[in-house]
């Protein structure tokens, strides 16, 4: 697999533009910026400054992208810790881990890599899952990294929508709540999520994979507590998820219902690239290596069900 670091190929094609010069003498390579990635390449690793974050296209007719932004454990001196009250800065332990065991796995399954992007920086210094104005970060570094995540995540929707058409992008995240399952976030609210089939009917819309909900014959509470619910196909494989089939409703527990990410790459606002948000726990799931070399084809089986009942794809997988 071919590697390319992103910020080196960037400081090259400054370099070769700062030899140009204007009629009037002056020099137009100094006020060039470096010149993002047009179109990447399949199955290629591209690393920004530093290495510190990573993308890892898949194969050009691959519809899966996968994410972890909160395992990071990288503490570049030129990114202070963020201080302020509302700053997040735990560590989801393992998480990248798992994504690369699912994206493997995946691979093992279907024959088809997915596209991988990762963040390798504590995210107490930098926050991936954010708006940049709501990070709270100290350094224009920091804000300089988030822009290379994003533009990784970009990229890789990018690559979906014009090989493929359609897809599913996958955030993967750790909670420590009590109970030990799977929060599966659609941006769906609690309230309602704790409400009747009719009512959750009418909230498709506001959801990450509303673009599923607008081809499926199934009903937008079908589509997240039905037979074909990412939850329930979690549930069939012995990986409990909220909401499913076996536990439709959050209830009064904690649980996240999807961040920035899930917002800014699903399909609420535009496009046919959904999004889920995966909240997984420790216990049971990942808190140790066989745990997770167990968890992550469980994950896997699900997607590809997934993806069979609601996009037509991995028929036969």
């Amino acid at each position: 697999m071919k590697r390319i670091n992103l910020w080196i190929l960037a400081s090259l094609l400054l370099t070769a533009t700062a030899c140009k010069k204007s009629n009037s003498g002056t020099d137009e390579g100094k006020k060039e910026e470096p010149q993002p990635v047009v179109e990447y390449k399949p199955n290629t690793t591209y690393y920004g400054k530093g290495n510190l974050v990573k993308l890892v296209t898949g194969d050009l007719n691959s519809p899966i992208i996968l994410a972890s932004p909160h395992d990071g454990t990288e503490k570049p001196e030129d990114m202070p810790v963020r201080t302020h009250t509302d700053a997040v800065v735990v560590r989801d332990l393992y998480l990248t881990d798992v994504t690369e065991k699912v994206a493997a796995a995946l691979y093992a399954k279907t024959g088809l890599r997915p596209h991988i992007v990762i963040n390798y920086v504590e995210r107490a210094r930098m926050e991936p899952n954010r708006a940049l104005a709501e990070t709270y970060h100290k350094s224009e570094a920091a804000n300089a990294l988030w822009r290379e995540y994003h533009e990784f995540l970009k990229g890789a929707k990018e690559m979906v929508e014009k090989n493929v058409g359609k897809g599913l992008f996958l955030d993967m995240h750790g909670h420590g709540h009590d109970k030990d399952r799977i929060e599966v976030g659609y941006l769906t609210a609690i309230s309602d999520l704790n409400g009747t089939d009719d009512l959750l009917n009418n909230k498709a819309t506001a959801s990450s994979i509303y673009n599923i909900s607008t081809t499926s014959p199934y009903s937008f509470s079908q589509l997240i507590r039905g037979d074909y619910a990412f939850g329930t196909l979690l549930a069939n494989e012995g990986v409990k998820a909220v909401p499913s089939k076996q536990d439709p409703k959050p209830n009064s527990d904690p649980y996240f219902n999807g961040g920035y990410c899930t917002l800014t790459y699903g399909s609420k606002v535009s496009g046919k690239v959904s999004a889920i948000q995966l909240e997984t726990p420790g216990p049971g799931f990942r808190d140790n290596a066989a745990l997770r070399t167990a968890s992550a084809p469980k994950v896997a089986d699900a997607i590809i069900k997934y993806m069979q009942t609601h996009y037509g794809l991995f028929i036969g997988k």
